[in-house]
Formats: structure tokens, C-alpha cells, sequence
């Protein structure tokens, strides 16, 4: 966004400027500056919306600068999702059970943290792709912190099974756990004979050709 289009003027983000942002690593493919700044602008919102490039281990301490910063919310991506949970005074009750965060909001001097990855994941099967889990065996790569909102999520959404195959066994375990009445460890194999496969690991993030489906 530059202060050349609609709504922005060379003294564009001042003082009064409200601030957001995301924070991951890496974070240069991120698109959410561009839509929320966009979206800032056509509802002439004196907001502005940045990516922070935080190190492995920072994410906690990035959470923490909210309130030094009077940064109004953050989206938090990998790899900071359990540290954010770590660090805000309160807890959604999703985000509890997960033990991971995706959204950060400054409510006074009080940060709330939220996951609303496993409902933002069912919607767009649901709404733009017209598949209903509901039944289905469905295949979950990756045991991280959206991995296990997904495991959640397809468990609550009805599926009949759900199977997570992760390099660690251990951490796969511990994503199965959260559904224990559908969910199990599995192995690679198992993604022939599903009817969703869902890539919820770093390959393929920034336009790499390592995704081996």
C-alpha cells in the first residue's frame, strides 16, 4: 500500500494510525498486508497493517511488544502459534485445548488469544470447494499448530476418521489425541484410499515444488 492510493496521504501511517499485523517466520510470502491494508483503505479506516519477520523463539516476546507498542492485533502464523498462546493473559476456549493461537487481540491491556483456524478450514471446504467431511476419512499431514486445529475441526465436523502422519511419530500422536474417539497415527499409505488430504506442514508454503502428492 503506498500513500498514493485511495484514502492514503504522504503523511500516511502517522501517529494516529491504528496498528495490526502478522508475525511468522518466514513471512515475505504473506499476503495479509496487501488485503487488510486494501480493505483498510475502501473503508477509509485509518489503520494499517504490517508483516513482522520474528525469529524462532521470539514469538512470545512479539506478543508481549502489543502492549508497549499499543499494536490493536496480531495474526500469528508458524512458527509462533503455541508460543503467542503462551504469552496472553487469556485464553478462547478452542485456543485452550489446542494450546495454540492464531489471532491476538488487544482488549485495553488485556490480550485475548484465539484459534479460529479449524473453523476458517471447514468453511472454505464447505463454501468454496462444496465438500462436506461429514463421513469421510480424511488424511492430516503435519502436527503443528494449524495440523491440530484441522484434526479438531474434521473430528467436530463428523468425520469418520482422521488419520495424521507426521516424520515424529510422537508429535502426530499428540495431535491424534485430540480426537481420540476418530483419530490415529498413520503412515504416508493411508493417503491413497482417503477422501480429503490435507497438506498442513511448511512444504510447499513458498512456492516450492516439495509437496509429494
Amino acid at each position: 500500500m503506498s500513500a498514493s492510493e485511495p484514502g492514503r496521504t504522504p503523511s500516511w501511517p502517522g501517529g494516529a494510525t491504528r496498528l495490526a499485523g502478522v508475525i511468522g517466520h518466514p513471512i515475505r510470502h504473506s499476503l495479509s498486508p496487501v488485503l487488510h491494508n486494501a480493505a483498510f483503505a475502501a473503508l477509509e479506516l485509518d489503520w494499517a497493517f504490517v508483516a513482522f519477520d520474528v525469529a524462532p523463539g521470539q514469538g512470545g516476546a512479539a506478543v508481549e511488544g502489543m502492549r508497549a507498542l499499543g499494536i490493536e492485533g496480531l495474526s500469528v502464523t508458524m512458527p509462533h502459534k503455541a508460543d503467542a498462546a503462551a504469552a496472553v493473559d487469556e485464553l478462547a476456549p478452542h485456543a485452550v485445548t489446542l494450546g495454540s493461537v492464531n489471532t491476538v487481540v488487544r482488549r485495553g491491556n488485556t490480550l485475548v488469544g484465539e484459534n479460529t483456524d479449524g473453523a476458517g478450514f471447514i468453511n472454505a471446504l464447505r463454501l468454496d470447494e462444496g465438500f462436506d467431511p461429514a463421513g469421510r476419512k480424511c488424511v492430516v499431514f503435519g502436527a503443528g499448530g494449524a495440523a491440530r486445529a484441522v484434526v479438531l475441526a474434521l473430528a467436530d465436523a463428523g468425520a469418520s476418521e482422521v488419520i495424521v502422519v507426521n516424520r515424529t511419530p510422537d508429535r502426530a500422536a499428540v495431535a491424534a489425541a485430540l480426537a481420540p474417539a476418530v483419530a490415529r497415527v498413520g503412515v504416508e499409505a493411508d493417503a491413497a484410499s482417503a477422501d480429503l488430504v490435507v497438506n498442513a506442514t511448511p512444504v510447499g508454503m513458498t512456492g516450492d515444488a516439495g509437496v509429494p502428492l
